[in-house]
């Protein structure tokens, strides 16, 4: 696959050219495969779903990431999805992202 065909980042993804740079890191949580990203000064950790190594959706937010537990705004999708704890931990992984 070359540039040219590689699948279009859904909208809201942070674009690096535009704010500069984007921090970002894959992890694997209760099945699923999400990249964490965050752009210069940003509070927030977004969360996207991704398929072959691209992002397909918008998974949520970690918000409050200096409390103990962070909030995690999540996408209906995987509200119901998820079980209490699977979103405890991810909230506590997408903290530990923001603060590294």
């Amino acid at each position: 696959m070359n540039a040219s065909e590689a699948p279009q980042p859904p909208s809201g993804y942070p674009d690096a050219s535009v704010v500069g740079w984007v921090r970002t890191e894959d992890v694997e949580s209760a099945g699923l495969h999400i990249r964490m990203t965050i752009a210069p000064a940003d509070r927030i950790v977004q969360l996207w779903e991704l398929e072959d190594g691209h992002p397909v959706l918008w998974l949520g937010n970690a918000f409050r990431i200096e409390s103990e537990p962070p909030g995690l705004y999540l996408n209906h999708r995987y509200e119901a999805r998820l079980s209490r704890g699977q979103r405890d931990l991810l909230a506590r992984a997408a903290a530990k992202f923001w603060k590294s």
